[in-house]
C-alpha cells in the first residue's frame, strides 16, 4: 500500500498530466495548433513548468485518441485527419444530429419550441448581412437547443465530441459565398418541422442539412494545402498560429 507521501506525489503527477492534456486538446481542437504542427517536448515542459514524464504521458493519451501522431525517428505532430476518416465522422454526425432532431420533436416543451422559433427568426439579419461570426454563434445555439430538447445526454455527448474533433476543419465553412443563406433556409425548415411535431420530417431535414454542410466543407478543405493528409508518415511543417 503506497504511503501518504507517495499518494500525494502521484496525485500531483496526475494533475500535471491532466493540465497538459487538457490545454493541448483545447489548442488542437480550436486550431491554435493546426494539423501537421510539430510538438516540442522541451517547449511544453517549460511552458507548463513540469518534467518530461507528464508531457509524454499527456501526448500518449492524446495520441490514443487520434489527436497526435507519433512518428519514430521523425517527431510528434498534431494529427492531420485523412479525408476518409473525416468523411466517416461526418456521416456518423449527420445520423446522430438527425436522431437528436427527431427526439427533440417528440420531447421538446412548448416553451422550448417557442424559444427555438424566436432564435431562428432573430438570426435572419445575420443571414442577410452574411455576418459569419454572428451566424456561427447562432448556429451553435440553435443546434444546442435541439440537443437539449432531445433529453438524451448520451447522444448529445457523442455529437459534441465529434463537433470538437472536427471543429478545426469546419471553422471556415461559413466564409463560403452563399453558405450562410443556404444554412439559414435549412434551419427554417427544420425548426418548422419541430414546432409542428413532425418527427420524421425533422429527422429527414436535419440529415440532409448536415450531409449538405459536410459536402460543402469537404470541397473547401480540398483547396487548403496541408490541412489534410492521406499519409501521416510524411507530415508537412506547419506555420504556428499563436
Amino acid at each position: 500500500m503506497p504511503s501518504i507521501k507517495e499518494s500525494a506525489v502521484e496525485k500531483v503527477r496526475q494533475s500535471a498530466v491532466e493540465k497538459v492534456r487538457r490545454e493541448l486538446e483545447n489548442e488542437i481542437n480550436d486550431g491554435t495548433r493546426p494539423p501537421g504542427e510539430p510538438l516540442d517536448e522541451t517547449e511544453l515542459m517549460t511552458r507548463f513548468k513540469v518534467s518530461r514524464t507528464p508531457v509524454r504521458t499527456a501526448i500518449l493519451q492524446l495520441a490514443s485518441h487520434g489527436l497526435i501522431t507519433i512518428i519514430p525517428r521523425s517527431g510528434t505532430y498534431v494529427a492531420r485527419m485523412s479525408p476518409q476518416d473525416l468523411l466517416s465522422m461526418l456521416e456518423v454526425l449527420a445520423e446522430m444530429e438527425a436522431a437528436s432532431a427527431k427526439l427533440a420533436t417528440r420531447r421538446m416543451s412548448l416553451d422550448a419550441r417557442k424559444k427555438l422559433k424566436a432564435l431562428h427568426e432573430q438570426a435572419e439579419v445575420f443571414a442577410n448581412d452574411e455576418d459569419a461570426a454572428s451566424y456561427d454563434r447562432y448556429n451553435a445555439e440553435l443546434h444546442g437547443l435541439i440537443y437539449a430538447g432531445s433529453l438524451n445526454s448520451y447522444l448529445t455527448g457523442h455529437i459534441l465530441s465529434i463537433r470538437r474533433r472536427t471543429k478545426v476543419y469546419r471553422r471556415s465553412v461559413f466564409q463560403e459565398p452563399g453558405r450562410i443563406k443556404t444554412s439559414y433556409i435549412d434551419h427554417g425548415k427544420i425548426v418548422d418541422a419541430i414546432v409542428a411535431g413532425n418527427a420524421e420530417e425533422a429527422h429527414r431535414l436535419m440529415l440532409e442539412h448536415i450531409s449538405g454542410s459536410s459536402k460543402d466543407f469537404l470541397e473547401l478543405l480540398a483547396r487548403i494545402p496541408g490541412l489534410m493528409s492521406e499519409d501521416q508518415s510524411t507530415p508537412r511543417a506547419a506555420v504556428k498560429h499563436r
